[in-house]
């Protein structure tokens, strides 16, 4: 035996199928000393039998057997594992089974009779083979191991991006204000900020990158922390502007942008002194509104196309503030879930959800009584005042 190789034999479990009673008997006192494991079997029922019991590396099976033969238990073998290494001792009795045998993928063959020389030289080729197979699945496991690391703490990096100042109280100026954020992968491209300017000012944004993967987690990322970063420059400066902030956003992200990559988000500025919420959507679903004693919701559509890297205009438009009860602000990953029972799209009954939902948990409960899989990244964003309903 090549000396190098006697460690690796140690670590290996080895199945020996073989009829001929005194073979599987020499077998037993040749490797039971050189292997970890040595399973033993009779027949080709029994082998298979074996290798689903037990964790095997190397398969050495005679061809002739009662029950069924060599080939036919590497066949079965095969359907479980095609690469371990299987060697077949046989006396090559036809072109017919050497074809088929090859077929099966058969390590190697070792003619009768045999010396325990001639058996291990064959030995040795299959632990080379096992050898490369562990260190290739070692190098892939050490790859989803890095992998998932790696987006674990790309998550960890997007829970920091993504701010929500109202997460403390609750409280977006008089409305409670709850948010859902479900990414649907580690890397999302949806992101939010939720911000307190002031007392009574309050900016609301989600933005949501076009695509999948890391292209469009990143993209979410670097808006997100711009705009986090300018309004908190802006508050500290007390002259917050939503026509500044979008100048900025738009100045900064476009030279990041691809070609064809474009950004859908939505922005919300409430404002209590002046009694309006300034609002810019880039090719966002249309938020929803309901107003006080109102029974028709009302829509914010998109008014802007998509972020792109030749974005140059936009539209910043306004709505009075006080006379709302409640509002949704979402992404379109909550409109474009499929329902289970029809088959539509979920954006037929988010208005009908909306009119019944008197908070974010209500909502919620109403959504998945219809949608079960979640097909996209989720984010939205429910204000409701109660106040209003004592009024």
């Amino acid at each position: 035996m090549n000396d190098s190789l006697t460690d690796i034999y140690k670590t290996l479990n080895i199945l020996c199928v073989e009829d001929d009673l005194d073979i599987l008997e020499t077998y037993k006192s040749l490797f039971s000393l050189i292997f970890k494991e040595v399973y033993f079997a009779t027949n080709g029922k029994e082998g298979f039998e074996s290798f689903q019991k037990h964790k095997i590396d190397i398969v050495l099976t005679d061809h002739m057997m009662p029950i069924w033969t060599g080939l036919e238990m590497t066949k079965a073998i095969r359907e479980v594992d095609p690469s371990i290494p299987i060697v077949m001792v046989t006396a090559l009795e036809s072109i017919e089974m050497l074809r088929e045998a090859i077929d099966l993928n058969i390590t190697s063959f070792l003619k009768k009779p045999f010396t325990s020389h001639s058996l291990f030289n064959v030995f040795n080729v299959a632990v080379k083979l096992v050898i490369v197979e562990r260190c290739i699945m070692k190098e892939q496991t050490e790859k989803i191991e890095y992998n998932h690391y790696q987006e674990n703490l790309s998550f960890d990096k997007e829970k920091i991006i993504s701010t929500n100042e109202c997460s403390r109280d609750n409280k977006l100026l008089h409305f409670s204000c709850n948010l859902f954020y479900k990414p649907k992968d580690i890397l999302s491209g949806d992101s939010y900020i939720i911000k307190k300017i002031s007392p009574t000012q309050n900016l609301v944004f989600i933005v949501d990158g076009m695509g999948k993967g890391i292209s469009a987690s990143l993209t979410a990322m670097l808006c997100s922390a711009f705009v986090n970063y300018y309004a908190q420059k802006m508050k500290e400066e007390k002259n917050f502007s939503l026509t500044q902030l979008l100048d900025e956003l738009l100045r900064y992200i476009q030279p990041t942008l691809s070609e064809y990559e474009v950004v859908s988000a939505s922005f919300f500025y409430f404002d209590a002194q002046t009694d309006t919420i300034e609002y810019a959507l880039f090719s966002m679903p249309p938020a929803l509104y309901l107003l006080q004693n109102d029974t028709e919701v009302q829509k914010i559509c998109s008014n802007n196309p998509p972020i792109s890297p030749y974005s140059t205009e936009y539209n910043v438009k306004k709505l009075p503030l006080s006379n709302i009860r409640k509002m949704l602000i979402y992404s379109d990953g909550l409109n474009e879930c499929t329902t289970d029972k029809t088959d539509q799209l979920y954006t037929l009954h988010i208005k009908e959800d909306f009119l019944k939902a008197d908070s974010i948990e209500t909502f919620q409960k109403l959504f998945e009584e219809k949608c079960s899989l979640q097909e996209d990244d989720i984010t939205y964003i429910f204000l409701y005042d109660k106040t209003k309903d004592e009024q």
